[in-house]
């Protein structure tokens, strides 16, 4: 048996994020859960962890592909009691219908149990599920009404609906989860998270048939892949291995945890925070991810020791990447409301605060690098409310297809053996990854 689950809804806002979050906290008290999320997202998976203690893994079909998907799902999965997968969007909603949410339950035959926000339904909520479940002939098993407001609106709701088993609700709540710049925010950083999602598992509880909702998870057949060890994978194993610095702290905490596995394979973990001014002396290769930098200015300013150690590393050839918030610690500057902050000064660009720029991204290798070879195609995502307010460099690794990029959709700026994009990478997905 292999039991997953996948959480949907008819749109962004409905409640499935703090609801997945609540049902795998719930599921955790009886079972080992694995939380994954569709698509590229970073902050939803820190809401998994909260709820599971295990890291949660995103299931991308634009940047992983099908095959990638599948053994993602089940080398996740395995060890764990159940999979619960939160959806992304709407549930026909994605880059474009290939990589919805729904597509994804085709892709690895898993059942949907629908969250739909009756806040100000009633009869219309039935004629939203009976057009999800008759759109696509979705393999909805399963519905949650969220923010019902007594039992009268929870027995009406469920009176009107004939297509599928109304699994229970979640009630208005007074539930507050403030959100950051990006209409989102970074769940490290706010402990009032943590008891949102036991509010709501307490809630689940109490009004949501969670035995059925195992059986659901229970009905989705097994999946079956080539899962043995390839010789690569082997070799890896089996080499000495190096040292990897990570930057991860409250300014820099954006990393798919399957690129981080497969970085276990070649390099020994160190993390590293740039706020606290730490560095890893003799680290072999550096990365620095995405997150928050502008927030954290005035420490990653004054963080001296690491900006000196880093600036080293790549005066001696040591590998880096730095994506999206790495990019801007090592800009000449960051300026926000509050001025004008120093920063690393690697790469003679000045970033400042602008417009929120998001969305998948095709991007051509216009060279051999350590991520790709001349001529690969890399998809990423792009996700940043900073720009370059000048652009001095001019060896650039990357063209985007669809993209901003650095500047006129050139990106991965290039010194020695440094690069930095924006571009968000799934580094499982570049096949021509040489570490």
């Amino acid at each position: 048996m292999f039991p997953r689950i996948i959480i949907s809804s008819d749109r962004s806002g409905s409640g499935k994020t703090l609801i997945s979050s609540g049902l795998m906290m719930s599921l955790s008290k009886r079972f080992k859960v694995r939380g994954f999320k569709v698509g590229p997202d970073y902050i939803d998976l820190g809401y998994h962890k909260l709820a599971t203690g295990s890291p949660s893994i995103n299931l991308d079909l634009f940047i992983m592909g099908e095959e990638g998907v599948l053994r993602s799902l089940v080398k996740y999965s395995k060890g764990y009691d159940i999979s619960v997968i939160e959806g992304v969007m709407g549930l026909y909603d994605g880059h474009n219908d290939e990589y919805s949410t729904f597509r994804l339950s085709e892709v690895t035959s898993t059942p949907i149990v629908l969250v739909i926000d009756c806040s100000a339904m009633g009869t219309t909520a039935a004629a939203v599920i009976h057009g999800l479940i008759h759109f696509g002939n979705a393999k909805i098993k399963g519905v949650i009404f969220n923010k019902i407001s007594s039992e009268f609106h929870f027995n009406y709701c469920r009176s009107k609906v004939r297509d599928v088993k109304i699994l229970g609700y979640i009630p208005r709540l007074s539930i507050s989860v403030p959100s950051r710049h990006l209409g989102l925010f970074t769940v490290e950083t706010n402990r009032r998270a943590l008891d949102a999602i036991r509010e709501i598992s307490k809630s689940i509880d109490s009004n949501v048939d969670v035995d059925e909702l195992i059986n659901i998870a229970s009905s989705a057949p097994d999946i079956s892949i080539n899962e043995q060890e390839s010789l690569n994978e082997r070799r890896d194993r089996e080499r000495r291995k190096k040292t990897i610095a990570i930057a991860y702290d409250s300014a820099f905490s954006f990393y798919y945890q399957e690129s981080l596995d497969l970085l276990s394979r070649n390099f020994d973990l160190k993390f590293f925070s740039p706020i606290n001014n730490e560095k890893v002396e003799g680290a072999d290769m550096i990365y620095l991810g995405g997150g928050y930098p502008e927030l954290f200015v005035k420490e990653l300013s004054s963080s001296l020791d690491t900006i000196k150690w880093i600036k080293n590393s790549v005066s001696s050839n040591v590998p880096l990447l730095a994506e999206c918030g790495g990019l801007m610690y090592l800009s000449t500057y960051i300026r926000t409301q509050e001025g004008k902050f120093n920063m690393a000064n690697l790469y003679d660009i000045g970033i400042g605060l602008g417009r929120l720029t998001i969305g998948y991204r095709y991007a051509d290798a216009l060279k051999d690098t350590f991520l790709a070879k001349a001529g690969d195609t890399i998809r990423g995502h792009e996700f940043h409310v900073s720009s370059p307010e000048y652009v001095n460099e001019k060896d650039f690794v990357l063209k985007h297809r669809n993209g901003k990029g650095v500047t006129n959709g050139l990106d991965g700026v290039k010194i020695n053996n440094s690069i930095a994009s924006y571009l968000h990478v799934h580094l499982a997905s570049l096949r021509g990854l040489s570490l």
